[in-house]
């Protein structure tokens, strides 16, 4: 059912499918149903066995040591690349794992919406954090700024004083401006769709993208703008 989701089913069978992985897995409930059925954007697809065992052999951690366990796993496959379902979702399943076992030090981190600080975090926590990107241009990110030469004042110029009153200057109003287009998004399962309507604001807000197939909600971070 899981593989068939995979392979282009119909919208129906692919919920249908994460709804029955989701009743087989102690995953938070919304990822199992996501990895089954197919929806997410991600770097790459796994394959359908390897999602049913992942979503199986989960077990949710039951303290605060367990998070931290899980935390090391999934910032170890995240820093270093790999293409493991952990490093897919695991920042998911922590941020639904911390409502439930209280680790302030991990939330800190999470909540964090600034890239650098978050980075910065990251590393005094003690997980594994992703290499920067080397800066391309040396020269241009230490270019000295050329200092200004400063020039003399103009002098003013008279202006003529008016022997009668100027006929009145008709000036048309400006056209309104058109309005933007409708946004635009991609959906690995779903292909390209035009926004309807959004509900909330980030990654967890809800989209009513219209696509080939007709409407579909998503959640604003399982989709790229276009």
């Amino acid at each position: 059912m899981v593989s068939r989701a995979h392979k282009g089913a119909s919208y129906a069978e692919s919920s249908l499918a994460g709804k029955t992985l989701a009743a087989q897995s102690k995953l938070p409930r919304l990822i199992a149903e996501n990895l089954g059925a197919g929806f997410g954007q991600w770097d790459f697809f796994p394959e359908a066995t390897a999602i049913v065992d992942f979503a199986h052999a989960y077990v949710p951690p039951a303290n605060e040591e367990d998070v931290w366990a899980l935390a090391r796993s999934w910032a170890s496959d995240d820093a270093a690349g790999r293409q493991t379902l952990l490093a897919l979702v695991g920042r998911d399943i922590l941020e639904h794992e911390l409502r439930r076992v209280a680790v302030p030090k991990l939330r800190e981190l999470f909540d964090e919406p600034r890239a650098s600080r978050a980075r910065a975090i990251r590393t005094e926590l003690g997980l594994a954090t992703p290499a920067l990107a080397p800066i391309k241009d040396e020269a241009k990110a230490t270019k000295v700024p050329t200092p200004r030469t400063e020039r003399a004042p103009a002098k003013a110029v008279k202006q003529p004083i008016p022997t009668r009153m100027p006929p009145p200057e008709f000036k048309r109003p400006a056209k309104a401006a058109p309005p933007p287009p409708p946004k635009r998004f991609q959906h690995p399962k779903f292909g390209e769709g035009e926004l309807l309507s959004q509900a909330g604001e980030g990654p967890e807000s809800k989209l009513t993208i219209k696509f080939e197939r007709g409407p579909v909600t998503v959640q604003a971070k399982y989709v790229t703008e276009i």
